[in-house]
């Protein structure tokens, strides 16, 4: 039997590296208002900062702000009478709305809502211009998040004690853990699949501990920053949904611009995904990933495959009396039609273990 690992975000999250799209929102609205405050405007397709009345400036220039402070001054100037603060877009104003009050957005998610909004308020040759123009506006958040995360990768260096996240991986498959068929005993995996779902190489570190003792291979399936192993993809994945299905009967092909199906079929990543899974049974485990429903279509796939036969999630602790384990399996319930199949593959929280927090070396 093989083993699917599931690389998340919250993978590169526990290494310190701020790649979350909060952070990346904040960076954003950081990096527009100082502008503002050093230049007296900002402006992109996104955003427009400026002063109302030409040639007016601060009597005293403001403390530039970071990420604690960003949201507080963004609420200021959207309130102070001669600013300017304008969003030219709606994608924009509701990832704001979102992160500035709750501290956390779902890009990918916002988007799919704007463009269903989009399409509902928009008629005729409007629609088809609205719809670009939504789509332009993504295209401008994907190259500022690559060139975001390019600098967070920059900027990391990997000096963890990597042993407890390794042997998570290698561990063997415990017969405990398998109820979709009998294992005589716990045997360790004859392949380990990286499925890394991050942008990012943090995971390649353990890849290579891994490769010494069980054969390995990796997928970027979103692609990676360099555009080796493919260009970032970056859009909604969940063709299951009823809404997207509406998009079908339209002529409008531009709604499906940033539609994660389409982009698959770019590279041969995701073809190789379904030849792994295809290939012999196999055990799934999840590190770091929200399992949230901008990717349905791909991890219906995989939890439903017959080959599939469990599914053990590597969770978050929190703190002493509470972890994510019990959000995580509501999310991944989300992926199955079938509930009985849910309750067989998914490994319960008691033979389950939290992810190793990474460990610096002295």
């Amino acid at each position: 039997m093989n083993r699917l690992i599931i690389i998340g975000n919250g993978f590169d999250l526990a290494h310190g590296i701020k790649t979350s799209f909060n952070d990346f929102i904040s960076d954003y609205f950081c990096n527009a208002i100082n502008s503002f405050y050093t230049n007296h405007s900002y402006s992109d397709i996104l955003l427009e900062i400026n002063f109302k009345v030409d040639y007016h400036s601060f009597s005293e220039r403001p403390k530039p702000v970071n990420k604690e402070t960003v949201y507080e001054a963004a609420s200021r100037l959207i309130k102070t009478r001669d600013i300017n603060f304008k969003f030219h877009s709606l994608l924009l104003e509701r990832v704001y709305s979102r992160t500035s009050i709750l501290k956390w957005v779902d890009i990918e998610v916002e988007f799919f809502n704007v463009l269903i909004a989009t399409r509902h308020g928009h008629k005729g040759a409007n629609q088809g211009d609205a719809i670009n123009k939504v789509n332009e506006q993504l295209e401008c958040l994907k190259i500022k998040l690559v060139e975001y995360l390019q600098e967070q990768e920059n900027n990391f260096n990997n000096s963890s004690i990597k042993k407890s996240i390794s042997d998570c991986f290698r561990e063997e498959i415990k017969k405990d853990e398998i109820v979709t068929v009998a294992l005589e005993k716990d045997k360790l995996p004859d392949n380990l699949y990286f499925l890394n779902f991050n942008y990012t190489k943090t995971f390649e570190d353990y890849f290579k501990i891994c490769e010494r003792h069980i054969p390995s291979s990796y997928n970027y399936i979103h692609g990676n920053l360099s555009g080796k192993y493919g260009n970032p993809i970056f859009g909604f994945g969940d063709e299951l949904d009823k809404k997207y299905l509406e998009f079908e009967d339209e002529k409008n092909n531009d709604l499906f611009k940033h539609i994660k199906s389409f982009e698959y079929l770019q590279t041969k990543n995701y073809y190789d995904l379904t030849r792994f899974i295809e290939s012999n049974d196999f055990q799934t485990h999840i590190y770091g990933h929200s399992c949230g429903i901008s990717d349905r279509t791909m991890l219906n796939q995989i939890f439903e495959h017959e080959n599939c036969k469990s599914i053990k999630v590597f969770y978050h602790k929190i703190n002493d009396q509470q972890n994510d384990f019990t959000n995580k399996t509501y999310e991944i319930s989300r992926h199955f039609k079938d509930k009985i199949m849910l309750r067989k593959k998914l490994v319960p929280l008691e033979l389950s273990r939290e992810m190793p927090q990474p460990k610096m070396n002295k």
